[in-house]
């Protein structure tokens, strides 16, 4: 089975594409003031030492990503390549299960295990080499909820 036959039996649809940012203040401006975006909250997520900050282009959603610290891995890719797409990041039903699926498919995973991610999401990330060179993440929502993300009404929310 092929990376992309793996991702099909797992993946839902695409959950949000992420765009990493020096400066999410900044990047809002764009995405709010320009493109007529509408914004959250920015929200710290630890485990991956970022701030996210998650903006609707009508049904589709966009995460801005910005380093919080100097040890982040986006600190690195920022460095490296400077601002712009990070990752596609795509629905599943189960994390744990879709890993299970990919890793058996001969699908190269960053991670073996799901990890927390922005809004009470469980996440894992697909290697690049898997999938073509972009980076690939799994995304599972909570209990309950179709989008973790309420979509705010203004666009200065």
């Amino acid at each position: 089975m092929t990376a992309p036959e793996a991702l099909a039996r797992v993946a839902r649809g695409l959950h949000h594409v992420a765009i990493v940012v020096p400066s999410i203040e900044e990047a809002r401006k764009t995405y709010v003031d320009v493109l007529g975006m509408t914004c959250g909250e920015v929200e710290y997520v630890a485990d991956q030492k970022v701030n996210v900050l998650v903006c609707w282009a009508g049904e589709q959603r966009i995460e801005l990503v910005e380093p919080a610290s100097p040890d982040s891995p986006v600190s690195g890719f920022l460095a490296k390549r400077g601002g712009g797409l990070h990752h596609l990041a795509y629905r599943v039903d189960d994390v744990a299960a879709a890993i299970a699926v990919l890793e058996a498919g001969g699908v190269r995973m960053i991670d073996s295990a799901p990890r927390p991610g922005a809004h009470g999401t469980r996440i894992a990330f697909v290697h690049p080499k898997s999938t073509g060179g972009v980076l690939t993440e799994l995304v599972q929502e909570p209990a309950g909820h179709g989008s973790a993300v309420p979509r705010p009404t203004r666009a200065h929310a």
